[in-house]
């Protein structure tokens, strides 16, 4: 095949056109029926896409719990192996973890299912287009999509996709499709270079998993002095910290760190090794980055350098 000559498309013998602007109305296979594809399958359902086959580990029987999830959820999915996925879809949609991707695109372009002409897509934060260089080579078009959400269910995930931000990594010639298919589903693309995926997607778990993580402690210690409903503090408090993070960065740190309370800090370490110690290197990892963010935000050095002496005493 000679570059910039159409892809055959090889179910009807015709000629492919390279690399198409919309979609429409496409037929979709999933590999990976996690709570992502799962919640994505539903979206693109909603969006006018026909989800014709979904493949997991297996698919003979018994099937796992969540592709049985998947075909109650999507029953216009026939479950089928992976290896049958690319003949019966317009869009391969895959959504396994990080961790099996590599193998998971490499074992199927190896196999020769991959349609040339056919549009592939995984939704791993961390990888960009080189895991998908195999099927690439093999003639399909490719592009990295990663929804920056949570799935804690595919419905929950499902009802949070409107106006969510997407990274989008993809050739510019594939970048028609790719945006317009994340659209098609109330996202929002926006690109990302393909050398900063990964930290990118740092940032979103920093963002999200240590956001969790920090609040689990902050509700656990509420329990600890006899608060039962932390939600009530914490829910609000940590909406707006957020979203004033989020929009103003180290401007809008505020607490004893930030103001230099010196006294403070002592004492909630000094309650910590007391009461929970299992907190305490929570706590100074925690304000350690605070004092950072508070320097950059204007705090006075010696105040700076009390924090410091409370936090690392020699």
């Amino acid at each position: 095949m000679t570059a910039g000559s159409p892809r055959p498309d090889v179910s009807t013998g015709a000629a492919a056109p390279d690399a198409p602007g919309r979609v429409s109305g496409a037929t979709v296979g999933v590999i990976g029926p996690g709570r992502v594809g799962t919640a994505l399958a539903l979206a693109l359902v909603d969006a006018g896409h026909r989800v014709v086959a979904v493949a997991g580990r297996t698919g003979r029987a018994p099937l796992s719990a969540g592709l049985e999830r998947f075909a109650a959820a999507v029953p216009t999915a026939r479950v089928v192996p992976a290896t049958e996925v690319p003949a019966t879809a317009d869009i391969v949609l895959v959504t396994v973890g990080d961790d099996a991707l590599v193998d998971v695109l490499r074992g199927l372009a190896a196999a020769d299912v991959v349609r040339p002409g056919g549009r592939w897509l995984h939704t791993s934060g961390r990888h960009g287009l080189r895991v998908l260089r195999p099927v690439a080579l093999a003639g399909a078009h490719v592009a990295a999509c990663h929804p920056a959400q949570t799935f804690p269910t595919p419905e929950a995930g499902r009802a949070a996709l409107p106006g969510t931000a997407w990274a989008v990594t993809a050739a510019e010639a594939d970048r028609g499709w790719a945006h317009d298919l994340v659209a098609t589903v109330g996202g929002v693309p926006v690109d990302v270079r393909d050398v900063d995926r990964v930290r990118y997607h740092a940032a979103l778990a920093v963002g999200s998993n240590g956001t969790s993580a920090v609040v689990a402690l902050a509700r656990d210690l509420l329990l600890s002095v006899g608060v039962t409903d932390p939600e009530r503090f914490l829910t609000p408090l940590v909406r707006a910290s957020a979203l004033n993070a989020a929009a103003h960065g180290a401007a809008a740190l505020t607490g004893p760190v930030r103001r230099g309370d010196g006294g403070t800090v002592d004492a909630h370490l000094a309650d910590l090794r007391a009461t929970m110690p299992e907190a305490v290197p929570a706590y100074r990892a925690l304000a350690r980055l605070a004092l950072s963010y508070a320097r950059r935000a204007g705090l006075d050095e010696a105040r700076a350098r009390v924090i410091t002496e409370i936090l690392d005493p020699e």
